[in-house]
């Protein structure tokens, strides 16, 4: 599935200034950017002139220590796109099994390089593959998933909680891919990093560029990390809320641990566009035809607007 938050082409489409769209087709944060960042990157502004530490100090240290492993097995980078671009010519799969319906990043990336995908539903087990592609929560559905035993693959944890994320340690055979972007809501200043072993690390590090990650966002990587897990319960909070507006409006919602609700109406489609609501919905995968996936909304303004939108619901069910 395209990925969401394409507010630029949204908005040339409607013709709408990017700012009147309410987006909820991403799983950013509901809050948005922490409130002390615009002062913070105006006094480190001077950063932008030094070159990036070429190890992603000191970001890569203060997450090794957030997630409790060394150093040596954490490597940061642009978002946990910059990882996915690489991880299979960096490991040599020729094949990667992958739960689906998914998101398609992993998918494009695997059919660039000619490694075989080979897809298989959430009720079967990851078939034979040399490696697996296991996102949890799972995109779309919000669902955990537990990563297989004896197997080599990805552990995609860009939506989990940052307490759980802090559980794992390094896993045997097993390369966890993270965004730290979603959480703290600032997708473009672009963060991700993968925990694997030493030697996993210097494999995939081979095939990334010598200064991967911004100075300034290696800066103030450090600073995010005090309110990690402040940010969970706020996420939890909001999932619990939008998940009780769709129900009481008669949609059929999945269980989600994600930042992010995929539902479906009973009824009639309410017409998003119609109030310049931007959601997720997956035409190339006809299982979840019908489906949509919220993120949170934050104000008490977009939550207003987003019922109002629901409304419509209620007209074709009646």
């Amino acid at each position: 599935m395209a990925h969401g938050g394409r507010l630029e082409a949204t908005a040339r489409e409607w013709d709408c200034a990017p700012e009147q769209i309410l987006d909820l087709s991403t799983g950013l944060h509901p809050d948005g950017p922490p409130s002390w960042l615009p002062e913070w990157m105006a006094r480190h502004a001077h950063l932008a002139a030094r070159y990036p530490d070429g190890e992603g100090e000191p970001a890569r240290t203060a997450l090794s220590e957030a997630l409790g492993v060394s150093p040596e097995s954490v490597c940061v980078g642009a978002g946990a796109q910059a990882f996915i671009e690489v991880l299979v010519q960096a490991m040599g799969w020729r094949s990667l099994a992958v739960e689906i319906p998914c998101y398609a990043e992993p998918l494009r990336a695997a059919d660039r390089v000619g490694c075989r995908v080979r897809g298989f539903g959430r009720t079967h087990s990851p078939p034979a593959a040399d490696a697996v592609w296991i996102t949890s929560p799972h995109n779309p559905d919000g669902g955990l998933r537990d990563f297989p035993g004896g197997r080599e693959g990805v552990l995609d944890e860009s939506y989990m909680s940052f307490a759980a994320r802090r559980r794992l340690g390094v896993m045997p055979g097993v390369i966890r891919l993270g965004s730290l972007t979603k959480l703290f809501a600032i997708p473009g200043l672009r963060i991700g990093y993968v925990v694997a072993s030493a030697g996993m690390i210097r494999r995939i590090r081979r095939w990334l560029p010598p200064w991967p990650v911004a100075t300034p966002v290696l800066h103030l990587l450090p600073r995010l990390l005090r309110e990690a897990e402040s940010r969970d319960a706020r996420t939890a909070d909001a999932r619990r809320r939008l998940e009780s507006l769709l129900v009481r409006h008669g949609w059929q919602v999945q269980p989600s641990q994600a930042s992010f609700v995929l539902a479906r109406p009973r009824g009639k489609m309410p017409a998003f566009a119609a109030h310049l609501i931007l959601v997720r919905m997956f035409p190339e995968w006809p299982e979840l035809h019908g489906w949509v996936r919220f993120g949170l909304p934050a104000a008490q303004r977009d939550w207003t607007r987003l019922e109002t939108a629901l409304q419509a619901d209620d007209v074709g069910r009646q």
